[in-house]
C-alpha cells in the first residue's frame, strides 16, 4: 500500500486538500483534552495534526505512518517541540502500553486491511479512560471516486479488482461494531460530510495521474489509449464536455469514538 503514497506533494494536490476539510469536522467530535499526549494513526502529511495544533496549546502530538514520504513531509511541515513524527505500522504500534491520552485516526481505516488488529492496537496504548477514534470513506460515499470506479467498469469490467469495489469497513454501523468488539465503550458514531469542489474538470483529472491511493494508481497506471477513453468518459460525465466547468461531488465518511475501560 505505502507504494500508493509514496509522493506526498501528490498526495496534497489528490485528496490532502479534502482530508484537511474534514479534519475539523472529525475533530469536533472527539473530545480531546489539551495537556495530553496524542496519537495520530496514519498521520499522512498532516491534515489532522494542524487542527490538533492549532486547537491545542500544551498537548504533545505524535504522528505515525507507513509512508516513508508522509512522515519527511511531515517533519518538515511541522517544527514545533510539541511534535514527533515516526514510521511504522497501524497494525503493529511501537509503543508500550497505555503510552497516550488520546488514539486518533483520520482517513485511514479504509486502507487498511487488518482493522480489527489497528483497533486493538489503537486502545492497547491507550489509557484507561482515555479516547479511541477514526474516521474513513463511507464505502463509495466518496462520490469522486466513485464515479471514476464506475466509469472504468464500464469501459472494462474488471477494472480496479478490488480496489474500486465497495469497502465494508466504514459502512454505517460498522465502525461502531468494530470499536464495541475491540472492548471499547461509551462508543459513537457520526457521519462526516463535505463536499468536494473543483474549478474544472483538470482540477479533477490531473491530479489522478500522480498515482494516489487506488484510484490514482489505477489511472497512472493504464495504457495511453485505455486512460484516454476513461478521461473522455468521465469529461462528458462530470463537465458535460465544458473544459472550465466546476465540479462539486458530495463526500460521506464515518467517524467512531470510544472509550478505555
Amino acid at each position: 500500500m505505502s507504494d500508493m503514497f509514496s509522493n506526498a506533494t501528490a498526495y496534497e494536490r489528490y485528496m490532502g486538500r479534502w482530508s484537511a476539510r474534514l479534519a475539523p469536522l472529525f475533530a469536533e467530535f472527539v473530545p480531546i483534552r489539551d495537556g495530553g499526549r496524542v496519537l495520530d494513526v496514519g498521520c499522512g502529511t498532516g491534515s489532522l495534526i494542524q487542527v490538533l495544533t492549532e486547537s491545542t496549546r500544551a498537548a504533545e502530538i505524535v504522528g505515525i505512518d507507513l509512508a516513508r514520504a508522509f512522515i519527511q513531509y511531515a517533519r518538515a511541515r511541522f517544527r514545533d517541540s510539541r511534535h514527533e513524527f515516526v514510521l511504522g505500522n497501524a497494525a503493529n504500534l511501537p509503543y508500550p502500553d497505555t503510552s497516550f491520552d488520546c488514539s486518533l485516526s483520520h482517513l485511514v481505516f479504509q486502507l487498511i486491511p487488518q482493522v480489527e488488529q489497528a483497533a486493538a492496537e489503537m486502545r492497547r496504548v491507550t489509557r484507561p479512560g482515555g479516547i479511541v477514534a477514526a474516521s474513513g470513506w463511507d464505502g463509495m460515499g466518496l462520490e469522486m471516486a466513485a464515479v471514476l470506479w464506475e466509469e472504468a467498469r464500464r469501459l472494462d469490467s474488471d477494472a480496479g479488482g478490488g480496489a474500486g469495489k465497495k469497502r465494508s469497513c466504514c459502512g454505517e454501523g460498522q465502525l461502531a461494531a468494530l470499536w464495541r468488539a475491540t472492548g471499547l465503550v461509551d462508543v459513537k458514531e457520526t457521519p462526516l460530510r463535505i463536499r468536494t469542489e473543483f474549478t474544472s474538470f483538470d482540477d479533477y483529472w490531473l491530479p489522478l495521474l500522480g498515482g494516489i491511493g487506488p484510484a490514482g494508481s489505477y489511472v497512472a497506471g493504464l495504457a495511453p489509449r485505455r486512460r484516454d477513453a476513461l478521461r473522455e468518459a468521465l469529461f462528458a460525465r462530470l463537465a458535460g464536455g465544458r473544459a472550465g466547468a466546476p465540479i462539486t461531488l458530495n463526500a460521506l465518511a464515518r467517524a467512531v469514538c470510544g472509550t478505555v475501560p
